[in-house]
């Protein structure tokens, strides 16, 4: 509707507005039109985001930037892609000005020919705006009617009455009685306290004492610190909030302002929450600041004009009854940037996505959240010399409506210099050469600003285990804060110069540093008691000239920075713990108790070198392995890992009454190649592997069935040269709502080379996690394995390649690989794997779960003849610290005895 639009008048429409009668709405808005196509050839033209980046390339980084920032719903991207870039309206003083300076008239200012107005068709009054217009007119005149009819009338005070007069000239303290009360202080004895003078011998088993944890609460607070309460709670009260009217008066929509009396409801309770209940003995002196919180309250969340009525139910719990009435919505919100990063994507999309909209119920809260997501979007790229011009909110009242003002200066974007490398003990030499550490730094000197690389540096130092600490420090210089600009109904009126520009500036309600000294008498400490030793003293004065010295080292660096816009990186190192160790313990129906452990030597040499060895020992399982690891072309992201180990395992219920006792050597040259999370990871590498299989410990050669043995033989070996990708994303590291991971791994072997048979084994392995609903409370979490042994004759495949199932990482409520294909009654291993897993969680309390699971799948022989084997079962799982733990019931109902199995399991479901 024509009335309903806002257009900007220019300086040129003002000029001719004294000579031309604006009678008609329509004839404006045309002549309007008509001006400014006469003058678009001085407009300015817009500046694009970049002039070698296309519109389509510069939406993607703006999408790119908007998942960073957790904006990746469908909602989101669409106001992405249907961004449109605003051209710049026309300067209409730059041209006045450059008019009066020009000798000869400008095209744009020559006289306009009014004949050529004449032609305009003659729009009649439409009489719905007309009607319109009278309306609100009206309505304005009842307002204030009913306003000036509020008004309290003057109180008038009458004159002091001479009773009155002679209390107020009364001396209010009793002199005589203050001279005598001075005396009898004055005679006052002082008596030395001879009893004072020693402290009584305090006996050690006095007062309570402190119980140590046992066992295992010691292991329990590694996963969880124990938290105890310093300070005694104070008791607060609690608030019921009843909304008298949820009926929607205003022009937003239905849902929005549910939501909105939602966001007050919560806010009211949160708030109210804080008050304490010896404050609200006193019920009538504790309603003003009962009322007080709530208008906080309410207004925060953009209701300005509730009401509320309070009631109290008992000492510790109030009634509020709130009648919101309409909520204050946006009318206009501005978000503009300026300066050399004005057109970055990293700003741009919070430009395009801000927290609240035009139309929405305004927020204290989503407008200081935007603030935040402007500053932290410049810190963390590295615009230092960003400011705020001005960040404004002009509430109207009774219109009801907010207008939002952001306009952020960026400044110029800061470099990043080269890395500087440092002992935190200056006498010790580095035990890694620095070209070592200097493959770990991910970018370049002169690399633009971003807190990603930095961090991802410190990630690097601590991921590689070299060190025990670690400090990356990048020396950003201070902010900058400058005055305030205008808002814009201030800077009209300046404009219009009806108020001096002194009267009309901000200021800030920050407190000034004064510029004077300020001296301080220090005590001499020699005085007192327990004063240190000479050397003593010389430690404090060698570590004050030290914190001195790195407080001036750090002043300079700051202004280095300012000066050449570039930010140094100094990192400092302490490598005195090469050497650690770590145990664990769980616990499984099939394999018992199972202990781990793990020692790991983190440098080994200067060039990197690492070795760790691991321990497993269970009572149907022992292991021994170890790993050297050579950095390649990154300590963490690409190395060369030498292997070596040996493993016994005893397998029972192969047959009737016999079991297998399994003996393995293995050693192995692999390269890993690590890509940033969320990309493809990837390695190769050979691997040998020796065999040795007998019967519950007899070396007698007939008694082995033939079904597992290979070539006759019990000695079994293979070569074999593998790759293996896999790919995982998912939105936390530890404890993800969402992810997904896939594997898939090939080895090929053959009998010229040290394999007992010619033969590929291909497998692929996917698991994802799914969260719905409010906190994530739904989750579904599955997992599927696939695998294939490719041979001429199965026959001759090492009996320990072979696929089989069962087991807490398998098909739960069956023993550790206690499924697989038969032949003549013995479980000869499948040369087919095919297992999968569906579970539900539900989290009943903050961290915990309850699950429902079921596994199905076998180990299958080449035809897929083996029965398919299924489970079903219960668990709880905890998402700890260091990952979820979980204790699963599963019973294997497939098998007619429906076998129960205990599983506890420590490690990520991905």
């Amino acid at each position: 509707m024509l009335s309903k639009l806002d257009f900007k008048q220019s300086t040129l429409t003002r000029s001719v507005h004294s000579i031309i009668q604006w009678n008609d709405q329509h004839t404006r808005f045309c002549l309007s039109l008509f001006l400014s196509l006469l003058a678009q050839q001085s407009f300015a033209q817009v500046t694009q985001p970049n002039a070698m980046t296309t519109q389509a390339e510069f939406q993607q980084q703006l999408k790119s930037e908007a998942v960073k920032q957790g904006l990746n719903s469908t909602e989101e991207i669409e106001k992405i892609e249907n961004f449109q870039e605003k051209k710049a309206e026309p300067d209409s003083l730059q041209m006045l000005q450059q008019q009066e300076q020009a000798i000869q008239p400008l095209d744009e200012f020559k006289p306009i020919e009014f004949e050529a107005l004449e032609e305009l068709p003659i729009e009649p009054v439409n009489q719905t705006m007309a009607d319109e217009i009278f309306r609100v007119a009206e309505d304005a005149k009842n307002a204030a009617q009913q306003y000036r009819a509020g008004q309290v009338s003057e109180v008038v005070v009458s004159d002091a009455t001479q009773q009155e007069l002679v209390e107020i000239n009364q001396a209010p303290v009793n002199v005589d009685q203050l001279i005598t009360s001075i005396q009898a202080d004055s005679q006052i004895v002082v008596e030395a306290n001879e009893s004072g003078t020693t402290l009584p011998e305090l006996d050690p088993t006095d007062g309570d004492e402190i119980e140590e944890p046992n066992f295992f609460k010691r292991w329990f607070y590694r996963i969880r610190p124990s938290r105890q309460l310093s300070a005694t709670k104070v008791q607060r009260i609690s608030a019921d909030i009843i909304i008298n009217s949820t009926e929607n008066n205003s022009d937003i929509s239905n849902q929005a302002y549910t939501q909105a009396v939602e966001n007050l409801k919560a806010n009211m309770k949160g708030k109210l929450s804080s008050f304490t209940q010896e404050s609200f003995s006193d019920f009538p002196s504790a309603l003003p600041q009962l009322r007080t919180l709530s208008n906080q309250a309410a207004q925060a969340v953009g209701f300005y004009n509730a009401t509320f009525k309070f009631e109290k139910l008992s000492e510790n719990r109030v009634r509020v009854r709130v009648t919101p009435n309409a909520p204050v919505q946006i009318k206009q919100q501005n978000v503009e940037f300026s300066g050399a990063g004005q057109n970055e994507s990293q700003f741009q999309v919070i430009r395009i996505l801000p927290d609240q909209e035009v139309g929405d119920v305004f927020n204290h809260g989503l407008y200081e959240q935007t603030k935040a997501r402007i500053t932290e979007a410049a810190s963390n790229n590295g615009f230092f010399d960003s400011y705020w011009r001005l960040h404004d909110v002009k509430v109207a009242q009774p219109q009801d409506t907010a207008e939002i003002n952001l306009r952020y200066e960026t400044g110029e974007r800061y470099k990043l210099g080269a890395v500087e490398f440092r002992m935190s003990d200056p006498s010790k030499p580095f035990p890694i050469d620095l070209d070592v550490l200097q493959s770990m730094v991910s970018w370049q000197d002169g690399a633009d600003y971003a807190f990603w690389r930095v961090n991802g540096l410190a990630n690097n130092l601590t991921n590689s285990r070299y060190f025990n600490y670690t400090l990356v420090d990048a020396v950003r210089p201070d902010p900058i804060e400058k005055p305030l600009e205008l808002a814009p109904d201030i800077q009209a009126l300046v404009d219009q110069q009806k108020i001096s520009e002194s009267d009309a500036s901000i200021q800030d309600k920050k407190k000034v540093a004064s510029s004077q000294e300020v001296t301080q008498s220090v005590v001499n400490e020699r005085e007192f008691a327990g004063t240190t030793d000479a050397q003593s003293e010389q430690n404090l004065r060698q570590l004050r000239v030290e914190q001195e010295n790195k407080e001036t080292e750090e002043d300079r660096l700051k202004a280095q920075a300012r000066e050449e816009k570039k930010v140094p990186v100094i990192v400092t190192l302490n490598a005195d713990r090469l050497n650690s160790a770590e145990m664990g313990a769980g616990y499984g129906s099939d394999t018992g108790v199972r202990l781990r452990g793990q020692y790991r030597r983190s440098i080994v040499n200067r060039r990197g070198h690492s070795f760790d060895a691991n321990l497993e020992l269970s009572q149907i399982r022992q292991s021994l392995d170890g790993h050297y690891n050579i950095p390649y072309n990154h300590p963490l992201d690409d190395y060369i890992s030498l292997v070596g180990g040996y493993e016994r395992e005893e397998r029972e219920g192969v047959a009737q009454g016999m079991g297998l006792m399994i003996e393995s050597a293995v050693a192995g040259v692999d390269r890993v190649i690590k890509n940033p999370r969320g990309s493809w990871q990837q390695a190769f590498g050979l691997r040998f592997r020796s065999d040795r299989i007998t019967q519950d410990g007899l070396v007698d050669f007939s008694q082995i069935p033939e079904a597992f043995l290979v070539n006759k033989n019990e000695q079994q070996q293979s070569l074999l040269f593998g790759y293996e990708v896999s790919r995982t994303t998912s939105d936390k590291r530890v404890n993800p709502s969402k992810g997904f991971k896939q594997t898939y791994k090939a080895e090929f072997g053959s009998e010229t080379l040290l394999s007992d048979a010619d033969m590929a084994i291909v497998n692929a392995g996917w698991r994802f996690i799914y969260s719905l609903g409010e906190n994530d409370n739904h989750q579904f979490v599955g997992r599927g394995d696939l695998g294939y042994i490719f041979a001429q004759d199965f026959s001759k495949v090492p009996y320990n390649l072979r696929y089989f199932a069962g087991g807490d990482q398998s098909i739960r409520g069956f023993d550790y690989k206690s499924l697989a294909a038969e032949q003549d009654g013995f479980r000869i291993g499948g040369q087919a794997l095919a297992v999968g897993s569906l579970e539900y969680n539900y989290q009943f309390k903050e961290g915990w779960r309850a699950a429902i699971f079921s596994d199905v799948g076998n180990a299958y022989d080449q035809d897929f003849s083996t029965p398919t084997a299924y489970s079903v079962g219960l668990g709880v799982r905890w998402a700890s610290s260091i990952g979820p733990i979980r204790i699963d019931v599963a019973s294997g109902i497939s098998d007619d005895s429906h076998p129960i199995r205990i599983h506890f399991f420590i490690g990520p479901q991905l």
